[in-house]
């Protein structure tokens, strides 16, 4: 039977845990980072009223962002430009009864690319009314927004509501998965970021156990996810295309391609 090793932080993999239970897949929680918070209550550096546009890198920073705005005693005011990497990103925002009141901006569910590139498209029309920017992320990540809204002349600030840290698993948590590994091709792992990916490779490495790395099967949410996946592990192009396989970071597509690959 092959097992499922869903990565993603504590407390985010229960959902699909349980979808992967209906279907018959085994799987087993072995979070690659930990959440820490920056802050709990939103500090008036970061008060929404004083930008033109809120920018959100992931579900987890917008849902961060909404409790310390809470706990500050603050609400988004109608008329919001809030912008989202991705669908999923946005749903946090949705959840609030207030959504429809303000302008939610980010790719549909259905666009290929779920991405910082997909949503700078859709920003273009914007940009002229827009000149002080709120940028909503984790400590780490990539600088390509920041870049191109920089390079607009656009006033950025950025706001680091979380950090990540990479987790160590314990021999506990290896002996969920050392049966499975010694079986070619009978793990599959789900790589939500490319932080994640490399969090989970060192613990490989450091639990000794590259060869079976090397059999195992991925799931990764984005074509640069599986270049980081390929650049770690010095897989052939022969290997990438047998092991790796790409899908939307949604629920719905995490779910199916896990299926596919676990009940081929």
């Amino acid at each position: 039977m092959t097992t499922v090793v869903l990565t993603r932080p504590k407390g985010k993999n229960d959902r699909l845990a349980q979808a992967l239970c209906q279907l018959g897949v085994q799987s087993v929680e072995l979070p690659a980072l930990a959440i820490a918070r920056t802050f709990t209550v939103l500090p008036q550096d970061y008060d929404p009223q004083g930008f033109d546009l809120l920018i959100f890198v992931s579900a987890q920073a917008a849902q961060l962002y909404l409790e310390a705005l809470t706990a500050a005693g603050k609400t988004l005011a109608a008329g919001t430009r809030i912008a989202t990497v991705g669908a999923a990103s946005a749903q946090p925002f949705y959840q609030q009864p207030q959504h429809s009141s303000w302008q939610l901006i980010h790719p549909p569910a259905s666009h290929p690319r779920q991405d910082s590139e997909a949503l700078w498209v859709l920003l273009q029309p914007l940009l002229p009314d827009v000149q002080r920017v709120l940028l909503v992320r984790g400590q780490q990540g990539r600088e390509w927004l920041s870049q191109q809204l920089l390079g607009q002349g656009k006033i950025l600030t950025r706001c680091c509501i979380y950090q990540r840290l990479a987790a160590q698993w314990s021999a506990k948590d290896a002996i969920q998965l050392q049966p499975d590994l010694v079986k070619p091709q009978s793990v599959v792992f789900l790589l939500t970021s490319s932080e994640s990916t490399r969090s989970i490779y060192h613990n490989i490495v450091r639990l000794g156990w590259e060869s079976l790395w090397q059999q195992a099967q991925f799931v990764a949410i984005h074509p640069r996810i599986a270049d980081c996946l390929i650049e770690l592990s010095a897989f052939t192009p022969a290997q990438a295309a047998a092991q790796i396989h790409v899908c939307a970071p949604t629920e719905t597509a995490m779910l199916e391609a896990l299926r596919s690959v676990a009940l081929p």
